[in-house]
């Protein structure tokens, strides 16, 4: 039987986004103060944030009920990426695997639709294969050419650009997988929809 793990839909990204609308982005890529302290629990109140690790990335529960990771190089700062889990589709058997493909295909135009409703229309939206497919601005953003034609991944991407003159505006990207699994016909399958805030370029201080 096909399964969604996730338990979220396109109107929780929509959601998930309005959210992300306020946010001062310049002081999020900073990183927040010590994990534990009153201050980190202020600089998640501000946008209805609760943190909920304190291991190497902040990981946050957000107000529309989503979780949130926020990647840096290790104590939480300074930060170059948030990313979150829209939904997730998986196989319990390799024969449900072409069905699967289809519920993927089926699903990527409500979470696209959805992520434009709040954010506009997309810079670019289509599959690994695409002629136009872009080129990633910075490497850490999206697998460039020659990977995403070995491995399909992203199999389907949008993205929207910074907008806006405030310093450290996001480019949002939202990508579909598909695992390795769901090509073949011994192994379950299974599909992921994510998205990913991306520091500005020029911005990324990771290693």
């Amino acid at each position: 039987m096909l399964t969604e793990t996730s338990g979220r839909t396109a109107q929780d990204l929509a959601a998930e986004l309005e959210g992300l609308r306020g946010v001062d982005w310049a002081s999020v890529w900073e990183g927040p103060p010590q994990g534990g302290s009153v201050q980190c629990r202020e600089w998640c109140e501000r946008y209805g944030w609760e943190a909920q690790t304190v291991e190497r990335n902040l990981v946050v529960h957000s107000r529309a009920g989503g979780r949130l990771t926020f990647a840096s190089n290790g104590n939480w700062n300074p930060i170059y990426r948030v990313t979150h889990w829209a939904w997730h589709l998986k196989a319990d058997d390799a024969s449900e695997n072409p069905g699967l493909l289809t519920h993927a295909a089926d699903e990527w135009p409500a979470f696209v639709k959805a992520a434009e409703s709040v954010l506009g229309p997309a810079a670019w939206n289509g599959p690994w294969d695409a002629p136009d497919f872009p080129e990633p601005p910075e490497p850490a953003f999206w697998e460039d050419h020659d990977y995403r034609h070995e491995t399909r991944t992203p199999y389907r991407m949008a993205y929207w650009k910074p907008i806006g003159e405030h310093p450290g505006q996001a480019l949002i990207v939202l990508t579909q997988s598909v695992s390795f699994g769901a090509w073949t016909t011994t192994t379950p399958g299974g599909s992921r929809i994510k998205l990913t805030v991306h520091a500005p370029e020029g911005s990324r201080r990771h290693l």
